[in-house]
């Protein structure tokens, strides 16, 4: 009888079982098959394909063995080993993992700011093909004006003109009172054009996009604001009181759009239609070229480049203002320009003027997240130090791998693994921290960031933890596997090369740390320069108030004077309180930005620019403001207060004037004045900016008579101020509500503390400086961790040195000499090296101020000092903990 099984379960068996196991599972069938012969060759067939087919299973399939050796098919077994390898070194793992985790924490609180400051209208999706409009004018003379608004008449004109422009929206934004009676408050609203929601992706809830205002009188609310007013996100139809010019108008909620992004240059939480311009603007005002408004935004068709509209804007631009005089001479072409800024590139360009949006400073952005990358590059280099000062320790096992077989690759591989576990294992603390700490980041960088989670977050910080673990463990790794067995079961020692890279780091690492200490204590040091140089004025205790204008009033004249005729009231009710004195009025309060600017030719034509300030008597008494020549504003003085001019030296050297007091402006369209002195020089702006020219008056009209141009950031409606003497200033917000209310129990009051107006202008300093100090804290305690893990290891790697030293009776001090030695040196050249480093990059920052401190050697040799101290602590406790062991036990160490 025929004894061979079925040829093809034979040959279906070979090609799927693994050859190390077919030799033993292909006999063991064989010898089953042949006993089931005896009862019949068919079902000994049957039986034999029915063992095969079952032994079709994972554990018999066959394997590729040259995969099975890689480092992808044994990374289970290599987490195995650097865990075990974690758990047993608990001293440099928890060194390791404190560092990667400051690191990890800091890298991800400032990566969250700089995204933000990055995102800024980015939610858009026709972001790419978004342009807002700026208004660039040089004639030549002096005359510039550079502006991120422009004339109403921009938007019909351009979208007409030009078939590039799909569309074009403006945007203005206003302060109107909302509300009746003493329910009165004051809101900003937005005038938006009816495609404004077509262009930009603000979300509706309720209402249409393609017509969001029903009719003239409609309204839009934010979610927040129908919250606000209404108690529903619904309100659909109701009616809200907005005060237009003296008139209080029911307007109809139309719909309401979800609140706007933190990240968007556009905020709103109240808008009304565009066709509400008539009645908020005179009808020249449409026509006018000069006249500058609204912000305009215009969306391109695709693949528009917009400097392909240059020519045109200029033709179109001549064709309106060919015949218009300039001075005395038509305009020329290229006098009057239209630049297209991109969306994107409106909140982190200060280069263009400032228009409804604050703008970021993009070199603070950089300076923290340069930050962020250095404390993370300093916590890699912590761990390769480290790592790598661990060779000694380390390399009997690799030489006993090697000898066992294991290639440099697969030593390599193992290494890696144990970094980027470990920083898997910081990352996870590392978040967790970072989501606790966003509210406290917050405080100190004056933002609002959220860190939400996401799933996606979990591959974003896996990949994040994988990258951080390689950077910081692949050069150890590499040292690592390239031991030569030989040499290392032969006591051999690190190499030159070793130890010279390793010392390398060092020196790295501590030049951020010094980099970063002197740094801090440059800001520092100008921040307290800002806040505490003498700018010319008395400003404690002083307390501002703005004023409210007559709701009639339209001019500047009328709003500057019944706006004065307010005060005067309420500064009747507050003269009768004891600790208020010095009660005066002015248009601008220091430590605002934006005060009038105002234009003129003077009579040999040339252009010149000055700022203006309506002030009383009691006002430049209050803020003892001393007078260089002549005198200062008589109360009471009937010609003072119609007439009267006052000058600071700025503005005396830009008039060219030799004998200023009794003399007039130079020009012929200024009303009926006279110049009564010249005040020393103060500064009524921030220390970023040198002292401009300046012209104070109690009645702005004779000035207004000869100007040609007008810019005013700041409100020029006056405000109240009054320097207290009560022992707490806080008491004195309390009689100006009581009094504000008993005057004007209609209104809304609110008040400012001048000096913390006047600190506010260098808030973004104070903010730097607070990150920056924390940052070097964290990368000192960083570096101090690193020092504190090396000095231990040359401490072990010097036992029987240290045993036998002590037994020849070394002090502590000459073993703290023994210790210090080999890091005095390294630090020594990092103090060296970031000293040209700090300067160059500070000297860029301190550009920035026209009143600045100087950098001086002190600073460094703080920083010095500090990083010397620094390592000396660390060396002192382990001096302490070698000088405590036992000589005897030192040099039975092996």
């Amino acid at each position: 009888m025929n004894q061979q099984p079925p040829k093809y379960a034979d040959r279906f068996l070979e090609w799927f079982c693994d050859p190390y196991l077919l030799e033993d599972l292909q006999g063991d069938l064989y010898e089953i098959y042949i006993q089931k012969t005896s009862t019949g060759k068919l079902k000994a067939d049957m039986l034999y394909w029915w063992m095969v087919i079952r032994s079709f299973r994972p554990s018999a399939l066959r394997r590729n063995h040259k995969l099975k050796k890689s480092g992808l098919m044994i990374t289970k077994n290599n987490f195995k080993i650097a865990w075990r390898v974690l758990l047993r070194d608990k001293f440099n793992t928890s060194i390791n993992l404190l560092g990667l985790t400051i690191g990890i924490t800091c890298f991800l609180l400032l990566g969250l700011y700089v995204k933000q400051e990055f995102s800024y209208d980015q939610f858009h999706a026709k972001k790419d093909r978004i342009y807002r409009l700026l208004l660039n004018e040089d004639y030549g003379d002096g005359r510039t004006f550079y502006n991120a608004t422009t004339p109403l008449r921009f938007e019909s004109m351009l979208e007409e003109n030009f078939p590039e422009i799909e569309r074009g929206v403006q945007y203005i934004r206003r302060t109107h009172l909302i509300g009746r009676g003493e329910k009165r408050i004051n809101e900003p609203v937005a005038v938006i054009s009816p495609d404004f929601f077509k262009m930009f992706d603000f979300n509706l809830l309720f209402g249409s996009e393609d017509q969001p205002f029903s009719s003239k009188s409609g309204v839009l609310l934010s979610r927040e604001y129908a919250q606000k007013y209404f108690g529903e996100i619904d309100p659909i139809g109701k009616a809200l009181p907005i005060q237009i010019n003296e008139e209080i108008r029911d307007f109809v909620v139309d719909g309401v759009f979800d609140d706007t992004p933190k990240e968007s240059s556009i905020q709103f939480d109240i808008a009304l239609s565009s066709e509400m311009q008539t009645d908020l603007y005179s009808e020249r005002a449409f026509t006018a070229w000069f006249n500058i408004v609204p912000e305009t935004y215009i969306l391109l068709d695709e693949g528009v480049d917009p400097a392909s509209l240059d020519d045109k804007t200029q033709d179109l631009i001549m064709s309106f203002m060919a015949d218009m005089d300039m001075g005395g001479e038509p305009i020329q072409r290229g006098q009057y320009n239209i630049e297209f800024q991109p969306l994107t590139d409106i909140h982190l360009n200060p280069d263009v003027p400032l228009g409804y949006a604050p703008v970021g400073n993009p070199q603070y952005v950089g300076i923290l997240g340069a930050i962020g990358l250095l404390v993370i590059i300093i916590a890699c280099i912590n761990y390769a130090t480290l790592s790598i000062g661990q060779s000694l320790k380390r390399a009997k096992e690799v030489g006993v791998r090697k000898v066992l077989g294991a290639f440099g690759s697969a030593l390599t591989t193992q290494y890696l693994i144990e970094g980027i576990l470990l920083t898997l294992i910081a990352m996870i603390i590392g978040v967790l921290i970072a989501y606790l700490m966003v509210p406290t980041f917050n405080l100190l960088t004056g933002t609002d960031l959220v860190l939400e989670f996401e799933w996606w977050h979990v591959f974003m910080y896996l990949g994040l933890a994988v990258l951080i673990g390689f950077a910081s463990s692949i050069y150890p790794a590499m040292i690592h596997s390239r031991f030569k067995a030989v040499s290392v079961l032969h006591g051999g020692g690190q190499s030159a090369e070793k130890v010279k890279a390793r010392k390398g780091m060092i020196v790295f690492q501590f030049i951020i740390t010094v980099f970063l200490i002197s740094t801090s204590l440059l800001i520092r040091k100008q921040v307290s320069y800002l806040q505490n140089k003498d700018i010319g004025i008395k400003y404690d205790a002083v307390v501002s108030a703005n004023l409210n204008p007559s709701p009639e009033a339209q001019r500047i004249p009328e709003l500057t004077s019944t706006a004065m005729q307010n005060g005067e009231l309420l500064k009747a009710r507050l003269e009768k309180y004891p600790e208020i004195t010095q009660i005066g009025m002015g248009s601008h309060v220091f430590g605002s930005n934006g005060w009038a600017h105002y234009g003129f030719n003077d009579r040999e034509g040339n252009f010149k620019r000055f700022r203006l300030l309506v002030a009383d008597p009691e006002y430049l008494s209050l803020f003892n403001i001393q007078v260089k020549e002549g005198r200062l504003f008589e109360p009471g003085n009937t010609l003072d207060e119609h007439q009267g001019v006052l000058l600071n030296p700025a503005a005396v050297e830009l008039l060219e004037l030799e004998n200023p007091v009794g003399a007039q402006l130079p020009n012929d369209d200024f009303g009926d004045h006279q110049i009564l002195g010249v005040t020393e020089a103060f500064h009524f702006s921030s220390l970023h900016s040198s002292i401009e020219p300046l012209v104070i008056v109690q009645n702005p009209m004779p000035i207004l008579m000869g100007i040609s141009d007008l810019d005013i950031n700041d409100s020029f409606i006056p405000k109240l101020v009054f320097r207290y003497k009560g022992s707490n200033l806080l008491d004195a917000t309390d009689i100006l509500q009581q009094e504000w209310e008993a005057t004007f129990p209609n209104e809304r009051w609110n008040y400012e503390f001048v000096d913390e107006k006047i600190k506010s202008q260098y808030e973004s300093e104070a903010r730097m400086n607070k990150l920056i100090t924390v940052a070097t804290i964290l990368s000192i305690v960083i570096a101090s961790l690193g020092l504190l893990g090396l000095s231990l290891l040359v401490v072990n790697s010097k036992v029987k040195e240290i045993g036998i030293r002590k037994v020849m009776g070394a002090s502590p001090v000459s073993i703290f000499r023994l210790l210090a030695k080999g890091f005095s040196i390294q630090i020594g050249i990092a103090i060296v090296l970031s000293v040209p480093i700090t300067v160059l990059l500070m000297n860029k920052w301190l550009d920035n101020f026209a009143y600045r401190t100087d950098i001086g050697v002190g600073l460094f040799i703080v920083s010095a000092i500090a990083s010397i101290l620094i390592a000396g602590i660390v060396i002192v406790y382990q001096t302490a903990r070698a000088s405590r062991v036992n000589p005897v036990e030192s040099l039975r160490t092996e």
